[in-house]
């Protein structure tokens, strides 16, 4: 809000405002506030003791993530696919959670989901099957495909472009001109991907490729993101709507379902959330 409305520095991604402690001075820092001071020296090489250290907003969890199926194994739709902690939506914090909490999720959910491996591997026949063979021989024609000439600056230039555009109209507050505007980009950046060539046709240690992978991945989850946010229209936890500025537990007291066609469309659903011990109300603080 302090960027937004002119009272911070720099622009964009690299907007950011400033933490000034030096007035609390030396001792008090050192003995009573030792932490901040070490991850200023850290990550930004500033000694909060003699100036203010630049602050910028990040994302550092995500809240939902591979539906479970089986809350026991910690299995999904997909037989012999299995998720946990982070990468997992499991339902445990609901949308936010208390700083920490995250270690006991993939700690809980971890042991769950490796014991559910391990027997669905004991009692299930290897068999590569035609499924599997089929996708390899795909992913080995989209290789030689894409890797015929090109220029991988094209590539970077697509996420930097994405990361720019997720930052501006969904990364903090969201509306629905936002989130419009930001689904026609997706969809542009989407086009471009899928015409880029790399000039790296080397099948060992391709880390051009990789990234090339991982482009691909993000843009997909960007695009799932971006049509949860729009359908949701309401303000929940990390999920702040300006145009809804309001919890609805009427309409979406419910999980945000993205899935994928095999022809690459996605669709929105929803899943009743289960309220098993703790009523869902207000959060006052």
């Amino acid at each position: 809000t302090e960027s937004r409305e002119g009272r911070g520095f720099g622009h964009g991604l690299e907007a950011y405002v400033l933490l000034d402690l030096v007035h609390l001075g030396k001792k008090k820092i050192v003995n009573d506030l030792p932490q901040i001071r070490h991850v200023g020296k850290l990550f930004e090489n500033i000694d909060l003791v003699e100036k203010p250290m630049i602050i910028r907003p990040t994302a550092h969890y995500s809240m939902g993530g591979i539906d479970v199926d089986k809350f026991d194994d910690m299995s999904t739709t997909l037989p012999g696919l299995f998720t946990a902690g982070e990468a997992s939506c499991v339902s445990i914090h609901g949308a936010n959670r208390l700083g920490g909490n995250s270690l006991a999720d993939a700690v809980v959910t971890g042991k769950i989901a490796g014991d559910g491996a391990a027997a669905y591997a004991g009692t299930t026949e290897y068999s590569a099957g035609k499924r599997l063979v089929d996708l390899a021989g795909q992913w080995k024609s989209r290789f030689v495909g894409v890797t015929k000439g090109g220029d991988a600056r094209q590539m970077y230039a697509i996420r930097e472009e994405m990361g720019a555009q997720l930052w501006d109209n969904m990364g903090i507050f969201r509306t629905q001109a936002k989130l419009a505007a930001l689904a026609g980009t997706l969809d542009d950046l989407q086009s471009r991907y899928d015409a880029l060539r790399i000039p790296n046709a080397n099948p060992v240690y391709n880390s051009v490729f990789t990234e090339y992978v991982e482009l691909g991945n993000m843009l997909q989850l960007a695009r799932a993101a971006c049509l949860a946010a729009t359908a949701r229209r309401e303000s929940r936890g990390a999920h702040t709507r300006e145009d809804f500025p309001k919890r609805d537990d009427a309409n979406f007291l419910k999980h945000s379902m993205v899935t994928m066609d095999e022809g690459g469309r996605l669709h929105m659903g929803w899943k009743a959330v289960e309220i098993a011990n703790f009523k869902p109300e207000e959060r006052k603080y």
